[in-house]
């Protein structure tokens, strides 16, 4: 008996579809960190953060797309993304997105701000801080040739993560 080694994947944001087809892995930005996906995967539902999408096809190819956040619906034989906003990571404007996290920066650092600005910039600043870290690992696959074996799959150090004392979450 032999197993199916793909899934469907179906990808839409705002403005349609922006990915439908078979796939052997996707790794997803979810909210509580990043899922790997195979076939067979239990169902599961989940919010995404900003970040990247990656998509290995039935072929090897990969193709990564950045995902502005969104939600996403696991099923054995199929995968659904409801993104936000999606863009292909060489459409990413640098430039914009560094003026966006000084903009971000600058109202974050404003004392009198209202509870509402300061969670939108916060949201904005690490929605374009995920867009650069993409597009830089992007940059560099893309020198070393942009095959899948030579794309950087590391994620960048997590910062300002609480420390949680197990025995205050218990009383």
């Amino acid at each position: 008996m032999q197993q199916n080694r793909t899934f469907r994947l179906n990808v839409v944001d705002v403005h349609g579809e922006v990915y439908t087809g078979m796939a052997r892995f996707v790794a997803v930005p979810a909210e509580l960190g990043e899922i790997g996906i195979l076939p067979g995967h239990a169902p599961l539902l989940s919010g995404l953060r900003p970040g990247e999408l990656r998509i290995t096809q039935p072929d090897g190819q990969t193709q990564i797309l950045f995902l502005e956040g969104g939600m996403l619906e696991i099923q054995p034989d199929i995968v659904t993304i409801l993104a936000d906003a999606s863009l292909r990571i060489a459409d990413i404007d640098i430039h914009e997105s560094r003026e966006r996290i000084k903009d971000a920066q600058s109202t974050l650092a404003k004392r009198a701000v209202p509870a509402m600005d300061f969670a939108r910039a916060e949201l904005e600043l690490q929605r374009e801080v995920a867009k650069l870290h993409a597009y830089q690992r992007y940059q560099i696959h893309e020198q070393r040739g942009g095959g899948a074996g030579n794309y950087n799959w590391e994620r960048p150090a997590l910062q300002n993560v609480p420390k949680v004392n197990v025995q205050d979450l218990e009383d």
